[in-house]
């Protein structure tokens, strides 16, 4: 039974994709039956479904939205969903055994040109790499707009020696603004959260051909009208947060959604505030119990569990834990004034956006009225 007073345990839909993998198998996602690999576990899908331990298969994330937007959407929620009534964070574990296409995503004015409500920013945190795996973020320094460009219209693989290469570490978190060209290359298991958006644009797919013998659509030109050049994400140092238990840090932090992660030890539990958006909760390893105030859930790897607005939650853990939390932050509250009372300097608390503006934008803000942020 869905209620507003306890966490609810996520089933996520499962995408087979051509450069998908086996290792989402080890957080205890079904591998298709099929010849393609499975690819990614979105987590919090509109077609996600709350395991209800009395029926089969409960309502979906969409059906809580439509039945009660005000516990499953909430005020920040809505403020960067364009009020439109869907879950305002998309996360998700991507298996890439091969690389992913190089592509990018419309900001929130390209979607909205294209009918779309919210564009696609987005942030990886990296579980797994193999040796020598990379990661493509944006054009190389030297490259010209019209050099990549010609490279794409003459459709060569030599497209990826135009890109920026890094080499990909667990641990490591970036934040890719909407109109970042980017690939994940192969051998990667990463994390990531998002806008609410499905729209990608595909520029190049090495050649790759699907289970039927058949290229996969290409969005050359309405990619170019939305790329960005000049974006060149780099590796987001994590920010302490000050806690009695456990081990917290501040991953990435936007306007649009804030990433923690939660090492937790067996033994006295964590409080975690109530927000004016849900809170996805997902399980890394070790076992962790999640209560509200009516109930709770158990996490094992893999497992993601969301609490709606407004619910203050009780993480304990029967197994040392390691978690991550998303929800849409309130910048001064829930990442200025945790971040300076753990003795953060406002420049590693700013560089938690990335290249957005959002925490410099904000911190400059309140300095210049003369407000206290931490307040």
């Amino acid at each position: 039974m869905v209620t507003r007073d306890a966490p609810l345990l996520i089933r996520p839909r499962l995408d087979p994709k051509p450069w998908g993998g086996k290792r989402l198998a080890r957080f205890g996602f079904a591998l298709p039956a099929g010849s393609e690999p499975l690819g990614e576990a979105l987590l919090t899908h509109g077609d996600a479904t709350v395991a209800d331990p009395v029926d089969d298969e409960g309502p979906t994330l969409t059906e809580l939205v439509e039945a009660a937007p005000e516990d499953w959407v909430g005020a920040l929620g809505a403020a960067v969903t364009g009020d439109r009534p869907c879950f305002p964070l998309l996360a998700k574990f991507i298996d890439a055994a091969a690389d992913l296409s190089i592509q990018l995503h419309p900001d929130d004015r390209a979607a909205r040109a294209i009918g779309e409500s919210v564009g696609k920013t987005e942030a990886w945190h990296v579980l797994a790499a193999e040796p020598g795996a990379l990661l493509y973020l944006g054009l190389r320094p030297a490259v010209t707009l019209e050099t990549f460009v010609a490279a794409l219209r003459a459709g060569g693989d030599g497209t990826v020696d135009l890109l920026r290469p890094i080499p990909a570490e667990a641990g490591m978190t970036l934040l890719l603004p909407a109109g970042t060209v980017h690939a994940l290359g192969g051998g990667v298991l990463v994390y990531e959260i998002q806008q609410p958006s499905t729209v990608t644009y595909r520029l190049h797919d090495w050649g790759r051909l699907d289970n039927r013998g058949r290229s996969r659509e290409l969005h050359l030109e309405a990619g170019l009208a939305v790329l960005k050049p000049d974006l060149r994400p780099e590796p987001i140092a994590p920010v302490m947060l000050p806690s009695a238990v456990g081990r917290r840090e501040l991953l990435v932090a936007t306007r649009l959604f804030a990433l923690e992660r939660i090492a937790l030890q067996v033994g006295e539990p964590l409080i975690l505030p109530a927000e004016e958006s849900p809170q996805v909760v997902t399980c890394f390893g070790g076992i962790v119990r999640m209560d509200g105030r009516g109930g709770g859930v158990i996490l094992q790897a893999g497992d993601t569990a969301v609490a709606p607005v407004g619910l203050p939650l009780r993480l304990s853990a029967t197994l040392p834990a390691v978690t991550v939390r998303a929800w849409v932050p309130d910048l001064g509250r829930d990442i200025v004034r945790p971040a300076r009372a753990a003795g953060a300097p406002d420049t590693a608390i700013a560089a938690l956006s990335g290249s957005l503006p959002d925490l410099r934008a904000f911190l400059s803000h309140t300095a210049a009225r003369g407000d206290r942020a931490d307040r």
